[in-house]
Formats: C-alpha cells, structure tokens, sequence
C-alpha cells in the first residue's frame, strides 16, 4: 500500500486528486527540474505565454560585467510508458515541438525528458533522512539539426534521448558552458 493512499482515496469512482493524470504528470516533471536547478543556485524563468515551446530558461546568476551570461532554454516533457533500447530513450514528440529545438538558436535550447513512475502516488518518497524523486530526467540537445519542415506538425517523430545524458544537478550546470566561450565551471 502506499504511504500516498489517503490523498488517493477514490469518493464515488472519482479521484479526489486536484489535478488530472497528464497535468498532474506535467507538473510533476517541471518541478523535478526546478529542484536540480535549487540544488545548484540557477535561476528559473518562465516565460509567459508559452508561444515559442520553451517551459523554463535557466541562467547562472551572478555573471555580471561580462558579456557572457552563461544561460539555457528548455522544454521538459513527462512520460510515464517509456520504451527504448540499451542506449536511448525512444520519445515520440511532435513535430511542432522538435522544431522549437531543432535548428540554430542565439541561446541553446534542450529537450529535457522526465521518465515518471505511472502511478503519481509514487513520484516521491520522503523519509527522515531526504526527499527521493521518481524515475530520472535526460536531456538532449537539437541545434544543427534541421527542422522537419515538410510534414504536419501535429504529427509525431521518434527522437533518441541517450540514457548516458541523466540529468543531475552537476549535469544541468555543466549545460550552461559554452564551449570557447567560458562561463562557470561545472
């Protein structure tokens, strides 16, 4: 039984959940995200409305006088059914969102996949000790690849995220380096 089970409870075949599975979902995966970012000292920002396909942008604070402020943008994308092979992650994203990545961008942009347990009531297990979030988070980056430009963008493409590229608080600040151009170290 989970030690979630009260706030899973279901009154008249209803959950009493405030938010649906995929919302619930989505959300989950963005605060993952933001908690490796805490964990490091990066700045969140969230742009409003979401027209370009960017979820978050997170930047180095502190890199003042210098014409180099180390930053990123990404689009983090929850999946609770993961397939894929030894080696990748086999993600089918729309070819709207791919766009938004793909290509050549003043800043980087990366995908961010967060793999989530299917049940919500075990993304998280809190204990004396620490807070253990559920699955794990990869990141894959677009740029240079051309955007996909002759078919529907409602439609799906499969995109290798590489099970190598777990993100982790080192890994995340270790994205905001650009090479040649140097920044903070990881």
């Amino acid at each position: 039984m989970s030690q979630c089970s009260a706030w899973r409870r279901e009154d008249g075949g209803r959950s009493v959940l405030p938010l649906d599975h995929d919302n619930h979902q989505g959300h989950y995966a963005e605060q993952y995200v933001r908690v490796l970012a805490a964990a490091v000292g990066l700045q969140i920002q969230k742009p409003e409305p979401d027209c370009d396909g960017i979820d978050f942008g997170i930047r180095y604070p502190g890199a003042r006088s210098t014409i180099y402020l180390p930053q990123i943008d990404v689009q983090v994308k929850s999946w609770r059914t993961p397939q894929g092979n030894s080696d990748n992650w086999r993600y089918p994203l729309k070819i709207a969102h791919f766009n938004q990545l793909a290509g050549a961008f003043d800043m980087p942009r990366y995908l961010i996949l967060v793999v989530v347990p299917d049940d919500p009531a075990e993304y998280t297990e809190v204990t004396g000790t620490g807070l253990t979030l559920r699955w794990g988070a990869y990141w894959e980056g677009y740029h240079g690849i051309h955007p996909i430009l002759d078919r529907p963008r409602e439609k799906k493409i499969t995109v290798d995220v590489p099970k190598a590229n777990l993100l982790t608080a080192k890994s995340l600040l270790s994205l905001m380096i650009r090479p040649g151009v140097g920044g903070v170290a990881p």
